[in-house]
């Protein structure tokens, strides 16, 4: 789920009894993404959810994408983007 978003999911897991449910967070927003940059993120996240749906043992309540958003980095914010 996006950054804007991650209070309502944390509520949503806490309703349906899943308080440590692991969620991977993205940048925000993702609607102006070009199909390029979503595969970046994409890319970015596959990671994380293979950890996710595999891993063993306590994993973190949130882990966030290491992603930039385009827009961040045209303003010089956020640093490099991981490969």
């Amino acid at each position: 789920m996006s950054t804007a978003f991650l209070t309502h999911g944390r509520l949503a897991a806490k309703n349906l009894q899943l308080d440590d449910l692991p969620l991977l967070v993205t940048p925000h927003p993702l609607n102006d993404l070009t199909p390029d940059e979503v595969r970046e993120l994409a890319r970015s996240a596959y990671p994380i959810v293979i950890e996710q749906l595999t891993g063993q043992g306590t994993l973190p309540k949130h882990t966030q994408v290491d992603f930039v958003h385009p827009a961040a980095r045209q303003q010089g914010r956020g640093g490099a983007v991981a490969a």
